[in-house]
């Protein structure tokens, strides 16, 4: 093991200062409602909202990875106008990208070079972020950064020339990047454990935050984008990494953020998978008395919110319900035939009842993530999560225990894939009010027909094999996409229902942009855009009607602040 340099060492004895045993109830009910300064101007978490100057913040905004690896700073302020026109006001980048060894990419699009295992800080990589950071502010935008990734696959030599470093956004390093340059060949969950890679990444940190600090232009620090065990390769962990690990790691980085960045929130970046089975590391307070009606933990039509943890049995309520949803709409459905009977005779196809003793990986711990832990971190400012259902499986399946449901989102799935995406919106609503913290989604992402050739799952460094929602014209059926107007419907489906829940913010993946400019002498995202356009890795918007779904989406949310959303 590499000898530790003196500033790691004394990162180190600061991280064992910082990472206290978890609080009292007391102590940690006052932090869900306290701010951390009084400085005017900033975002900050209170009483289960963000809020700016004592005023209500519901926002909605959009990912934007890429911004920090376009050519020119025209191409940022283009792009922030186009945003801010759309009632977006709040917009998440990548703040890092790591490249390895000597490179002659240009150096405002790199924020860390390592080169025989030694990391450096690339200034001119930083100082683009601050530009972002002044030009966001000049038109009332927001930048949530996000300070490294957990899909960092290696690609290979033959991907570069279709997938240029910056255009995927798994191919700006992250996780696996600091466990191989530290220990080459080494599980990936040692970035949650190994002092020695906790230490480098607070380096990074040292480096990038007390440089941001005082700007009012951050929304917050994410420290992770969709953190877990697992990486890439689905397999380089030790085996002891679990929910707990992630945890922990959680709570100790975000108190050394604070220590940098008194001023703005820290989130986890979590993707708010629930392990409704786990231990708890950080226990909430005690929730209030029962009051007349049931339970408060009740779920159902005559429910009340619920006023603690997401358990197995409220979930599997949410199964049968869905269930008998899928089985009404099947009966209804044209074509539905009689049977000899009289009764109904469903099609092979239109209903599959789900295992009854699997709640699905969205819940059971499957992700090694423990989202209402995470929310109840002191130094964690609100819940974050995510919605890929191309990717992951939100719902109960007996067939996975990870990835996409069997035969994939779009298709015969689709009415189910929405209705996942409203019970996972419900939920999270749920949690953020049960916990007295705001929450975000941070990332809500379909592939539709017109962007399925371009899909490359977060894990990959190739087009996944697709299909649309029309004839299957290929011997074996491809992983189905929603056709566009069924993105669209979902869209405006999942959008709405977060408005109406109270999700304090709403922001999708990913930002389509066009007319940027381009460099054909360069190795950047311009090259393999014949009309200048944004990258496209199965997620771009650019279609009108999909961001006036975003854009109405902004506007109901002003107007729940009280803002003026003309």
């Amino acid at each position: 093991m590499r000898t530790a340099s003196i500033f790691t060492a004394g990162l180190l004895a600061l991280s064992n200062v910082i990472a206290t045993p978890s609080p009292t109830r007391v102590q940690q009910r006052n932090t869900h409602s306290k701010r951390a300064n009084n400085t005017p101007g900033f975002v900050y978490a209170e009483d289960g909202k963000f809020k700016i100057d004592g005023k209500d913040f519901f926002f909605a905004g959009t990912t934007a990875y890429w911004l920090t690896q376009v050519k020119a700073n025209d191409d940022i302020t283009k792009t922030l106008d186009d945003i801010a026109a759309d009632d977006l006001e709040v917009v998440r980048i990548w703040g890092f990208r790591e490249v390895i060894g000597q490179t002659n990419d240009d150096p405002a699009t790199f924020t860390q070079q390592w080169i025989n295992g030694e990391q450096k800080c690339n200034q001119p990589g930083i100082d683009r972020i601050k530009f972002i950071l002044d030009e966001a502010g000049k038109r009332g935008i927001y930048v949530q950064i996000s300070l490294t990734n957990n899909w960092a696959p290696t690609f290979p030599a033959n991907a570069t020339a279709k997938f240029p470093p910056g255009y995927l956004s798994n191919s700006y390093g992250g996780i696996d990047t600091y466990v191989q340059q530290i220990h080459p060949g080494g599980d990936r969950d040692l970035f949650y454990t190994d002092d020695t890679v906790k230490d480098a990444y607070k380096k990074w940190l040292n480096c990038i935050i007390p440089q941001i600090a005082s700007h009012k232009a951050l929304f917050a620090w994410e420290l992770a984008n969709d953190p877990r065990c697992k990486g890439a390769d689905g397999t380089t962990t030790s085996g002891s990494c679990n929910a707990q690990t992630v945890t922990r790691w959680t709570a100790d980085t975000s108190a050394f953020v604070k220590t940098l960045d008194p001023n703005h929130m820290a989130a986890s970046g979590d993707g708010g998978f629930y392990c409704t089975d786990c231990v708890k590391l950080f226990p909430p307070p005690p929730p209030p008395p029962t009051v007349s009606g049931g339970s408060p933990n009740m779920v159902g039509k005559r429910a009340k919110k619920r006023t603690g943890y997401l358990t197995t049995a409220m979930v599997r309520e949410q199964i049968k319900a869905r269930e008998k949803a899928a089985y009404r709409a099947a009966r209804n459905a044209p074509g539905a035939k009689k049977s000899i009977r009289g009764g109904w005779a469903a099609p092979a196809t239109s209903f599959k009842r789900q295992d009854s003793s699997s709640i699905g990986p969205g819940y059971d711990g499957s992700y090694s993530v423990d989202t209402e832990d995470i929310a109840n971190i002191p130094t964690i400012d609100y819940q974050s999560f995510q919605f890929f259902p191309d990717q992951n499986t939100y719902h109960a399946s007996g067939d996975v225990t990870a990835g996409p449901p069997p035969g994939g989102a779009g298709g015969e799935n689709f009415e189910s894939t929405v209705q996942a995406g409203i019970d996972w919106i419900t939920n999270h609503a749920e949690t953020s009010r049960a916990f007295n913290k705001p929450t975000h989604m941070s990332a809500m992402g379909l592939v539709n027909a017109d962007s399925s050739g371009n899909f490359v799952p977060f894990f990959s460094t190739s087009v996944a094999d697709t299909d649309t929602d029309g004839p299957v014209k290929m011997k074996k059926r491809a992983q189905r996409v929603s056709s566009n107007s069924q993105q669209n419907r979902a869209y405006g489906s999942w959008a709405g229902h977060a408005v109406s829940s109270g999700i304090s913010g709403i922001t999708n993946y990913q930002r389509g942009q066009s007319n940027l400019s381009r460099d054909w002498s360069k190795r950047s995202i311009e090259e393999r855009q014949s009309q200048g356009s944004s990258p496209d890795d199965g997620y771009r918007i650019l279609s009108q009607g999909t961001r006036t779904i975003f854009k109405n989406t902004g506007k109901a949310q002003k107007r729940k602040s009280g803002r003026d959303s003309d």
